[in-house]
């Protein structure tokens, strides 16, 4: 592999954050971006390496890259929006919104409980294929028209893609839009923030290809992967197979909420950083939204404990570690990418990658640790 450039910036007193950065390039990177909000200000601005795998494309400073279930962050801050306007109440049934998603007994489910993965709706029944995600009305026909897979509430499971077209289909009921247009319109138009659900034309010359984890260029250890509801969940979600559609353009330009926003590091951290400073809404509705929905359950499709909010976002945990404070929210995404925000330091952070790892929390683990010691050896001198 060509020695990688790293660019980019880091504010004195962060710079042991730009040195773990660049150490991933010992292990398995190939190209990523990290971007870190602090008090307000951008404080780190990081890129490097490659945007594809024979390492012949520089990654630049606006470089996208599919950020996976990253994306649920951002839609959980769209959905946080609606509230704030007074459109959406957590607290509704989902038919005040959406009336055909009471058939099959699923009448009584509310918002909160379909943000928080608890509608028993985790995959597509019957099972559809990867081109389907590009039809909306077959994909949310095809959710409103099942049967629960659990009576709702009694547990929580993870809806991987399901989950964002039941929250877009919330947002063009209400607002009678795609996800896709709310988001610019609401979010990152306004902050000017590089991210994007349903890529035009234009900006696909900017998209990196994401790289399996069987390309890396070591040898991975695979983490646990639950029981065998969670083998169903891998083969009913056609996202996960096969790998080369998530690189395809007929992906990037569709709009699949839950996995498919394409994004720059400090797009997404810009994001988070609004709505932790109430830039996008009240503080009221920031503590509304990150209010802890499943406290010690397990999650009945990853068989592992998971604490979620009622309006969408991981709680600080293994699947999305945010360092020390337990009150810190976002979202991680599969292959290694995380996007969150820690209000008791009021910091925003950002990691995505284009070299999907089988142990998805590995780097930006190290990341995040590199910064708060950073932040704690800063109140030490």
């Amino acid at each position: 592999m060509p020695a990688p450039v790293i660019d980019g910036y880091v504010q004195p007193g962060l710079e042991p954050v730009y040195e773990t950065f660049k150490n991933l390039w010992e292990d398995i990177e190939v190209g990523a971006s990290l971007a870190v909000y602090r008090n307000g200000e951008l404080v780190i601005d990081l890129w490097g390496g490659f945007t594809d795998r024979g390492c012949s494309h520089p990654w630049h400073p606006d470089t996208l890259v599919n950020v996976y279930s990253t994306s649920k962050g951002i839609t959980a801050i769209a959905l946080a929006c609606l509230v704030e306007d007074g459109l959406l109440d957590y607290h509704a049934p989902m038919t005040a919104y959406w009336p055909e998603f009471g058939a099959e007994q699923k009448f009584d489910i509310t918002v909160a409980d379909a943000l928080s993965h608890r509608t028993g709706l985790y995959t597509f029944q019957p099972a559809i294929e990867t081109k389907a995600l590009y039809d909306w009305q077959v994909a949310t026909f095809n959710i409103a028209s099942q049967s629960p897979a659990w009576p709702p509430r009694d547990g929580f499971g993870y809806h991987a893609i399901t989950w964002g077209f039941i929250a877009g289909e919330i947002v063009r009921r209400i607002k009678g839009e795609t996800l896709g247009a709310y988001i610019r319109e609401r979010i990152t138009g306004p902050l000017k923030a590089d991210v994007h659900l349903g890529l035009e034309d234009s900006e696909i010359s900017r998209c990196s290809d994401l790289i399996g984890p069987n390309h890396a260029r070591k040898i991975l250890t695979k983490r646990e992967r639950g029981d065998s509801t969670s083998d169903r969940l891998r083969s009913n979600d056609p996202i996960l197979t096969p790998f080369k559609d998530v690189c395809s353009t007929e992906w990037r330009k569709a709009e699949i909420p839950a996995s498919n926003i394409h994004a720059t590091a400090k797009g997404v951290a810009t994001c988070f950083n609004a709505f932790l400073n109430n830039g996008l809404t009240s503080k009221s509705v920031v503590a509304s939204a990150t209010r802890e929905l499943t406290r010690g359950e397990t999650d009945m499709t990853l068989g592992r404990k998971i604490r979620r909010s009622r309006g969408g976002f991981i709680l600080n945990c293994g699947d999305c570690y945010c360092g020390p404070n337990a009150g810190a929210y976002g979202h991680s995404g599969t292959g290694g990418s995380v996007g969150f925000a820690d209000p008791a330091n009021n910091i925003a952070f950002t990691y995505v990658m284009n070299q999907l790892d089988s142990d998805g929390p590995r780097r930006y683990s190290n990341l995040v640790n590199s910064l708060y010691q950073a932040i704690e050896n800063e109140t030490q001198t």
